[in-house]
């Protein structure tokens, strides 16, 4: 790729990649969103109280 410089260790093996800007923005518009997946949760302000009602619901004294 163009402008891509690698960054190598004392035994060849990469350490760190320096990309240029322009392609550092197209990598991140490209990057998982896990807040995008939060289905039915994803409007809630407090994610952990909503899990924690969630869990309630499903445990039973048997």
């Amino acid at each position: 790729m163009e402008g891509v410089e690698y960054i190598y260790d004392e035994h060849g093996r990469i350490k760190g990649v320096i990309i240029p800007p322009e392609l550092w923005e197209k990598v991140k518009a490209e990057l998982f969103e896990p807040s995008k997946y939060r289905g039915i949760y994803r409007g809630r302000k407090n994610l952990g109280k909503s899990l924690r009602e969630l869990r309630e619901e499903w445990e039973r004294d048997f």
